[in-house]
């Protein structure tokens, strides 16, 4: 029995709802920062890690964006349609794929509001507990998929996941069909802006190194580290898909070039709009150069600059709360001035 095992999209009716950043390397995704639980984080090295990831980038793009990438682990690509996670069990492996889950939050007023994240989620399992939770189970029944399923969400070990950056016509998918269909949608079309090989080959870089240090990764720090002063001098690329901005209440999003170019003329250095398939193309050539990363997770914001050799994020600002704007504003752009100032005086 070959079961669609490898990536997870559950409908969850809730009234709390939990706040995802761009990289989060740790076993919960929340909380401060601290070391990784060393006996966790030795179990992971020591395993394989079996990529799945989505079709719309090719085999080969792939493997180059992972050997120039990934090094902590051992590693295999493999097609979403050839991966069955039961064959996997023995405790050697570690995952990688896409998967996301959509959340209803009831507010005081009665309206519902929708929450969608999908991410590529990096983790374990702890194959004597599915083992044996899996031996309970029996085949013959109804329930049998689902109490896998179960079984297998309650075994397993989180090691950090990369949120995707949803495009609007991918959020009514989300909303209106049924699971199978928006998980075809996640791995065979192309519904995200920041899933292109070059933006996920910084991505695993930072989860790679992150996890080589030992040390947690929380998103939800506004922070920066000495190298943002480079900017003074040198050129912030924006790929072109910031150009986008995206109306909540109709749910669809639209071009305004004039709108973003009026709000990042408050940025007191030298930047250049730049499309992200070239973007994408000088990333996994090598290039060094300095990049901006905007990602929102429904109401929340994540504003990045990236250094595209490294992966290094640079630059991070968390923005909270359903009552700021769904897309970059004037002030966003002022905060990147200020850390930029700061960096210079250190």
């Amino acid at each position: 029995m070959k079961l669609k095992i490898n990536l997870v999209f559950i409908c969850l009716f809730l009234l709390t709802i939990s706040i995802n950043g761009q990289v989060s390397v740790g076993p919960t995704h929340i909380g401060k920062q601290k070391k990784f639980p060393k006996d966790r984080l030795d179990k992971f090295k020591g395993t394989e890690t079996i990529f799945v990831l989505s079709d719309i980038i090719d085999t080969a793009t792939y493997k180059k964006l992972l050997s120039d990438s990934w090094d902590i682990t051992p590693y295999k690509l493999i097609s979403r349609e050839d991966f069955n996670l039961l064959d996997y069990l023995d405790g050697n492996y570690s995952f990688a794929n896409l998967e996301g889950y959509h959340k209803q939050k009831q507010m005081k007023s009665g309206a519902v509001v929708d929450y969608i994240y999908v991410y590529v989620n990096f983790f374990m399992l702890d194959s004597e507990g599915l083992k044996k939770d899996i031996s309970k189970l029996d085949k013959s029944k109804k329930k049998y998929e689902r109490k896998l399923n179960n079984a297998i969400s309650s075994n397993r070990e989180n090691i950090a996941r990369v949120d995707l950056f949803p495009k609007d016509t991918f959020l009514a998918t989300a909303l209106t069909s049924e699971t199978s269909v928006i998980m075809d949608s996640i791995y065979t079309r192309d519904v995200f802006y920041n899933y292109k090989s070059g933006f996920l080959k910084n991505y695993f870089q930072k989860v790679n190194n992150q996890i080589g240090t030992g040390e947690e990764y929380w998103m939800y720090d506004n922070d920066f580290l000495p190298e943002l002063k480079k900017l003074a001098n040198e050129t912030l690329y924006i790929p072109n898909y910031h150009l986008i901005k995206y109306n909540p209440w109709k749910m669809k999003a639209k071009e305004d070039k004039d709108e973003f170019q009026d709000t990042f003329e408050n940025y007191n250095y030298k930047f250049e709009f730049q499309d992200e398939n070239e973007i994408d193309r000088r990333i996994l050539n090598g290039e060094e150069f300095y990049y901006l990363r905007f990602v929102r997770v429904n109401s929340q914001k994540f504003i990045h600059i990236i250094n595209s050799k490294t992966g290094e994020i640079i630059y991070r600002n968390y923005v909270a709360g359903m009552l700021s704007s769904y897309n970059m504003k004037a002030r966003h752009v002022k905060d990147i001035n200020s850390c930029i100032k700061k960096a210079l005086k250190r």
